[in-house]
């Protein structure tokens, strides 16, 4: 059963939603430093938490995920991508197969997927009934021998931002995607490159945004949850960031790198001339 009509309920309650959209990646750095990353502190700005079936399934292999994410005090809704998400273009499959191959465009096995499902498409009346179930058994690689699949819970993750968008184009203020993952970044942009192709209704002031673990760690330090000293021990490891600088003049110069722990701490000590997008 999927959870469609439940979360049009809610989502109908009001007019200016906050949606975060979990991916497994940051739901589990903060399984690891739960106590800095409090549930009570890190969701109290959202009012409806989503996740798509496949992030469920990468979070459903280790139980203190799953016993975090029931501690949370924000409604979450699990949105299957093969009964939701037809719902939410209102069972328009060919766009919705336009979307979900935009998505995942830069994948090989999805691209060879959706050349054969072209094909079909030319010479049937309709898409095969369980198309998007066979796209994520075939579209991706599989995970170390597991039942998940590489790139496919990013791929959901970015399809449903703009299914939502489409569907509920007044009750949502802003959407917010919690995930460290680059790959989500470039999704978006391939997406964004081919909406009037797809024909979604979208509304491109309301926001979409990006909380990676380093803008976690911002929020972190300037909310007193940990200390800058902390932060060597909670990004051991050089990250990949994207950030604007204030400059005197009013301008601003933008910058995506790889970036070293020890120059991340001296852009926390004077965060106020940094924007970091990711």
């Amino acid at each position: 059963m999927g959870n469609y009509r439940d979360l049009s309920g809610k989502l109908n309650e009001k007019e200016t939603n906050r949606i975060l959209i979990m991916d497994n990646n940051n739901l589990e750095f903060c399984t690891q430093h739960k106590d800095i990353f409090l549930v009570d502190e890190v969701f109290r700005n959202y009012d409806i938490i989503l996740i798509p079936e496949w992030v469920h399934r990468e979070i459903s292999h280790s139980e203190r995920r799953l016993e975090y994410l029931a501690r949370i005090p924000v409604p979450y809704f699990i949105i299957n991508e093969e009964e939701d998400y037809v719902e939410f273009v209102e069972y328009q499959e060919f766009r919705l197969m336009e979307l979900f191959k935009h998505a995942s465009s830069s994948i090989s096995p999805a691209r060879k997927y959706f050349s054969g499902l072209k094909k079909y498409y030319n010479q049937n009346v309709d898409l095969p009934e369980q198309w998007i179930d066979d796209f994520y058994e075939e579209g991706f690689e599989v995970k170390d021998g597991s039942d998940l699949r590489k790139n496919a819970g990013e791929t959901s993750i970015l399809v449903l931002v703009y299914l939502l968008l489409h569907h509920y184009p007044s009750s949502i203020k802003n959407i917010t995607i919690f995930s460290s993952d680059k790959g989500t970044m470039t999704i978006k942009e391939k997406i964004m490159d081919n909406l009037h192709k797809i024909e979604l209704i979208h509304n491109p002031a309301t926001p979409i945004s990006f909380m990676s673990t380093d803008i976690l760690l911002i929020e972190a330090v300037s909310k007193g949850w940990a200390d800058i000293e902390d932060i060597e021990r909670l990004r051991p490891n050089s990250k990949r960031v994207i950030y604007s600088m204030k400059l005197e003049n009013q301008s601003s110069s933008r910058h995506e790198y790889v970036m070293e722990t020890g120059d991340f701490i001296k852009a926390l000590k004077n965060i106020e001339q940094y924007h970091f997008e990711f």
